[in-house]
């Protein structure tokens, strides 16, 4: 007597089939998977290359980040130099 397989149906249901059926269902799902994981590389590729260059042409970020940067720097070079007093090394 030949084992039956159960494949679960996405609202639970269980359906018995037979070896052969169960791996030709497997196989199909799995094709269908590796398709969908296909098409969301496809549109994530898509959209990165519609945002390439979007800030082209404006402002660097790099350069205003750098600009804060240089900003906070006394600040945190006084509140350094305030530790040293209460701190000793």
């Amino acid at each position: 007597m030949a084992k039956t397989a159960e494949l679960i149906t996405p609202d639970r249901k269980t359906i018995e089939l037979p070896p052969d059926l169960y791996f030709q269902v497997k196989e199909l799902l799995n094709t269908r998977q590796q398709h969908q994981t296909a098409r969301s590389r496809v549109r994530m590729k898509a959209a990165i290359q519609a945002g390439y260059g979007m800030a082209a042409g404006s402002d660097s970020l790099t350069a205003a980040l750098l600009e804060e940067r240089s900003k906070e720097r006394p600040h945190q070079n006084a509140t350094l130099t305030g530790l040293d007093e209460v701190c000793p090394s």
